[in-house]
């Protein structure tokens, strides 16, 4: 509706993966287990015209060791089986590779100033707060210094905190007024997020997801529901004899009720 009504054009679709998100919608997830976790939020990047301002440059992700060994040890040119013709360019050392359009950012703010400020001063801290590199990744890679970041829905003011550090001009909006002077901790705090700016080693800052087929071992272990899980079953403290599933550097005990 936003392409076709509004005029918008969709430059690209971004997925921001938490990895820290506990499983839910519990009632599908964990209790009736029919459904896996959602993990992911989908982020839309929508611009004025075809060719809005932006550099993949300013967001690098560090190579992995499998680029490095590929960069030490050189790479043969040549067509792949998946049509992809790589050139000699691709050996080529950009000290950086290109960023994924999924972002990996885990959410795990539980003290932070923000909400002690809004605690000591008895205000209703935004329930749905995201993490500031979340944005941050936007701001760099789309606005120059003091260009102009508008957030007509701030809820915690997260852009404006990220806009403020980077030298942008900035507005933020809400309906919620304790949501507003809840905000101004984040402006108020003397300690700024450094990331991983001071690190070196860089090989820390991968998080890691299991193939799907990670513990694909024997047959399966249950029989599916035949209603589909639409009927609630009734948790049972005795657990049926707990099933082994082995992989290589890898072993998990499930236990099934």
């Amino acid at each position: 509706m936003l392409c076709r009504e509004v005029g918008f054009h969709l430059a690209q679709e971004f997925f921001w993966w938490n990895p820290s998100k506990l499983p839910t919608p519990a009632e599908w997830v964990t209790v009736r287990r029919i459904r896996v976790k959602d993990a992911i939020n989908c982020i839309w990047w929508l611009s004025r015209t075809p060719w809005p301002r932006a550099s993949n440059r300013r967001v690098p992700s560090p190579y992995s060791k499998a680029m490095k060994d590929l960069l030490k040890n050189g790479y043969s040119a040549k067509l792949r089986p998946s049509g992809h013709d790589i050139s000699k360019q691709f050996s080529i050392d950009n000290g950086a590779s290109i960023p994924p359009n999924l972002i990996a950012i885990p959410n795990t703010e539980s003290n932070s100033y923000y909400l002690r400020y809004c605690k000591e001063h008895k205000l209703n801290a935004h329930p749905a707060r995201f993490p500031s590199e979340l944005p941050e990744f936007f701001v760099r890679m789309l606005t120059d210094i003091g260009d102009f970041v508008l957030d007509p829905f701030a809820g915690s003011c997260v852009t404006g905190e990220v806009a403020e550090r980077l030298k942008r001009k900035w507005l933020c909006i809400d309906l919620v007024e304790d949501y507003l002077k809840g905000s101004l901790a984040r402006f108020k705090r003397v300690e700024i997020p450094s990331y991983f700016q001071n690190r070196k080693d860089t090989e820390g800052n991968f998080y890691k997801i299991y193939h799907p087929a990670a513990l694909w071992n024997g047959t399966d272990p249950e029989s599916l529901p035949v209603d589909g899980g639409k009927k609630r079953q009734r948790t049972v403290n005795k657990l049926k004899k707990p099933i082994q599933y082995t992989t290589k550097g890898l072993q998990q005990q499930i236990e099934w009720s």
